[in-house]
């Protein structure tokens, strides 16, 4: 299925009024204007609409994409799917110089990036931002002319280039020249240009073959390291996972560092969880949680049956137990491709012992089954109370984590 995706797209100019780059805007329709949605939100749409859609290339033509970044955008590192060399990441006035931000500044600047800092307005907090910004821009229609004045006079001291943004008027252009601007941007030169193209959804494929990756014995890190890089939804689902309280003090700079982080038994269990969110798409999010549910459910059985140090296995087990459903096609032919171990096979599709277990007593509280309970709990030698409270964990736990 293809959708329509939208950008839109403004150049800037140098004294000599030629074109250096282009701020990329977020647009969510065919209509020129920004609707008033989250800005991390619509940061991280233009990011997929830029990587995906339309191709850089395409709208820059290898001259430099100003992007706007918000808080969140900077310090998780979402920029890093675009290309260093020709890319300004323009911080929204929002974004507050706190440690955090300033920490984060310094290292985007030793990747390669450029920063710029938008709307500017003068404040001592700043000055740790300004001594590493390549571009300050200055709203003309925010400030007069002797704010203006003012603001060029304090900014002559950096070393960062000047940029008039929002300048509607030869006096507007006549004043940032005199002033030392060296850029320029506003409806004077140019209105921004809508953008359209085709975007495909991501194909269920894709995460088949990422659970089929993870789940040989040895896992080839280099073949999921290019199934995570192909798609800029995984790759900032596995970023974002791990700037999680998880892994605090992990700095990640590319793909491969980030699944070597993780681990063998960290990333089996990271990529179960994000392909089955991917199969969801589209389906009844009742479905997705009960998946997740099931999973989580029979993860935190495990040692109560006996299964200490098989957690991930069983986890496996009820997370997959919903394949048929998940994928349109019969359980058997769901799982075929996934290269899934034995035990876990065995456990969805005949109900075997000991992860079958975990599935049968996770149908019975789905279902309410009271009547077969006390048989099971019996057989199991599981007292209700532990199976109710692994239950209600993980029915809170799957909420939580099927949220967008």
């Amino acid at each position: 299925m293809t959708v329509d995706i939208f950008a839109a797209r403004q150049p800037i100019f140098d004294r000599e009024l030629r074109v250096v780059g282009y701020e990329l805007l977020y647009r969510r329709g065919s209509d020129n204007r920004f609707d008033a949605i989250d800005p991390d939100v619509a940061s991280a749409q233009l990011l997929e609409h830029l990587l995906l859609g339309f191709g850089m290339h395409s709208l820059t033509h290898e001259r430099f994409a100003f992007v706007n970044v918000t808080r969140h955008m900077l310090t998780h590192q979402l920029y890093s799917f675009l290309p260093a060399q020709r890319t300004v990441l323009e911080l929204l006035e929002t974004v507050r110089p706190d440690p955090e931000v300033i920490a984060a500044c310094a290292r985007a600047r030793s990747q390669g990036y450029k920063l710029a800092l938008d709307d500017f307005r003068y404040g001592a907090e700043y000055e740790p931002l300004l001594a590493m910004a390549d571009i300050v821009k200055v709203d003309f229609l925010q400030h007069t002319g002797s704010e203006r004045v003012a603001l060029a006079e304090r900014l002559r001291s950096t070393t960062a280039m000047l940029l008039a943004e929002k300048v509607e008027s030869h006096e507007d252009v006549q004043q940032a020249r005199e002033l030392g601007f060296s850029l320029f941007q506003g409806y004077f030169f140019a209105r921004p240009e809508m953008m359209r193209a085709k975007d495909r959804s991501p194909a269920r494929l894709t995460y088949l073959q990422l659970l089929r990756a993870v789940n040989r014995p040895a896992i080839d890190f280099a073949e999921v390291e290019r199934l995570v890089q192909q798609d800029v939804a995984l790759s900032m689902k596995l970023l974002r996972y791990l700037h999680s309280a998880h892994f605090v003090g992990h700095d990640v700079g590319s793909i491969r560092k980030a699944l070597l982080t993780l681990g063998e038994r960290g990333l089996r269990r990271w990529a179960a969880l994000v392909a089955v969110l991917g199969l969801g798409q589209g389906k009844p999010s009742e479905l997705v949680v009960m998946a997740l549910a099931r999973g989580r459910f029979a993860e935190l059985i495990a040692p109560a049956l006996g299964q200490p140090g098989h957690e991930l296995e069983f986890f496996l087990t009820g997370l997959l137990s919903l394949a048929d459903a998940l994928t349109d096609q019969p359980i058997a032919e769901a799982l075929s491709p996934l290269g899934l171990s034995a035990p876990i096979r065995q456990g969805i599709l005949e109900h075997a012992p000991p992860s079958g277990d975990a599935l049968e007593l996770v149908r019975i509280w789905e279902q309410g089954d009271w009547d077969a309970a006390p048989a099971c709990l019996e057989r199991l030698r599981l007292p209700e109370e532990t199976v109710q409270a692994a239950y209600a964990d993980a029915v809170l736990w799957a909420e939580d984590v099927s949220q967008p």
